[in-house]
């Protein structure tokens, strides 16, 4: 009785019609998720390649960036040694140079001392003499002594002369 009425009929035919198109509709949703299923594949290869070529990459410069610092840390090491010898070389040419310097202030110095002694000694001989002219026309005993001394004076002057060139 169930199985003579027309809507039992039409559920069969309904079922039918979908198993029908369902097999077809199941082989198509099949192909599509199978060649989906496939891409998907080949963009994870794709990716898992690209993801090596990265990695790859990445060590590549993580290597570079290594022989970089180590190449840096030379030229800052040869970079601070010829600092050093600059700086060394420079304070003893200073060096050089404040000695030269004070040499020859030394020898001017001493030079500058000479003359102020002959100056002196100059002035000392011309008041000396303006002494003994003011004396010798002043006072005639006076006169006889300072001959006298002076006499004594030069021979002791001329024996230490004899003396030096023996």
């Amino acid at each position: 009785m169930m199985f003579s009425t027309a809507e039992f009929w039409v559920f069969v035919a309904f079922a039918l019609l979908l198993a029908g198109f369902g097999k077809r509709a199941f082989a198509q949703l099949t192909k599509i998720l199978d060649a989906h299923s496939q891409k998907i594949a080949t963009q994870l290869e794709e990716a898992e390649r690209l993801h090596d070529e990265a990695l790859s990459l990445l060590n590549s410069y993580k290597k570079k960036h290594g022989e970089a610092i180590e190449q840096v840390e030379k030229i800052m090491s040869f970079a601070e040694k010829e600092a050093e010898e600059l700086k060394r070389s420079g304070e003893q040419a200073y060096e050089r140079f404040m000695n030269r310097q004070e040499a020859a202030l030394l020898q001017r110095l001493e030079i500058e001392k000479e003359e102020a002694l002959v100056k002196l000694r100059h002035k000392a001989v011309k008041e000396a003499l303006a002494l003994v002219e003011h004396v010798l026309l002043t006072d005639k005993k006076e006169r006889k002594n300072l001959t006298d001394a002076s006499l004594k004076e030069v021979e002791k002057l001329s024996l230490k002369l004899k003396k030096q060139k023996i």
